[in-house]
């Protein structure tokens, strides 16, 4: 079993070798914690009608499926073991969620390896401009675990995501084009992968921001999706892992 380090540790942001002029080298301290009930509404919260206006998910119905009007899709299906079946997730009933009483989380894989994006997403509202937080925690993965949030979704090939893997020690900003993924930014992070985090997005013309437990870590600026898209959430490979909180403003 791999052995946590000291949860009270030092994040440390490195260049990335795609785009190292995009990077600025930062040292700051973290400590990792639970996060205190949210007090959004127990009940899911629709999108609201106009593309301006902010909306939320705490994802605490229907049980058993999806979010609805959600998409599950995969990037690179042929690295999974049933590609022409998406990976199953679900709202599941969760006490320990920062707005209980459920999380989605993605229960199966369908044997995903490799370079087999897992996404679960809506164009219900679709965005270019984007202030997004959202609740992960880490479960099961011996390949890939963790995950985090995508957006300027055009499809199941083309958008961004930003994730946080425990199992590395790192946390990442991507962008995915044609399904090949591209690394922007790049930090190491020392976090209890048993706890919920909170990673946050600002994303305004090419300019990208991405925090992890309210520190900021994570900038970069790039053109490859300028449009808007849609919003939602993103694993890799074998990672099982839970959403809750999505808000996007």
């Amino acid at each position: 079993m791999r052995t946590q380090p000291p949860i009270a540790s030092v994040i440390r942001a490195r260049p990335s070798p795609d785009h190292p002029e995009n990077y600025a080298s930062k040292t700051v301290p973290v400590l990792t914690r639970h996060l205190a009930p949210c007090a959004l509404s127990a009940l899911v919260l629709s999108a609201c009608a106009s593309t301006d206006g902010p909306s939320a998910w705490t994802f605490d119905a229907p049980l058993g499926s999806p979010p609805d009007g959600w998409r599950v899709e995969t990037t690179n299906p042929e690295e999974s073991a049933t590609p022409d079946e998406p990976a199953r997730w679900e709202i599941r009933a969760d006490a320990t969620a920062p707005s209980p009483p459920a999380a989605l989380v993605l229960v199966d894989t369908r044997g995903g390896a490799g370079d087999a994006y897992h996404l679960c997403w809506t164009d219900s509202i679709e965005r270019a401009e984007v202030d997004l937080t959202v609740a992960v925690r880490a479960g099961g993965g011996e390949e890939d675990a963790g995950g985090g949030p995508a957006w300027r979704i055009a499809g199941a090939d083309d958008y961004y995501l930003c994730r946080w893997n425990p199992l590395e020690y790192n946390f990442r900003l991507y962008y995915v084009a044609g399904g090949h993924r591209v690394q922007l930014a790049d930090a190491t992070v020392y976090a209890d992968l048993a706890d919920w985090h909170v990673i946050g997005v600002k994303h305004v013309g090419e300019h990208i921001e991405c925090s992890f437990d309210g520190r900021a870590l994570l900038v970069a600026d790039d053109a490859t999706h300028t449009g808007s898209g849609g919003v939602g959430v993103w694993t890799k490979a074998d990672a099982t892992t839970a959403f809750d909180d999505l808000t996007l403003r």
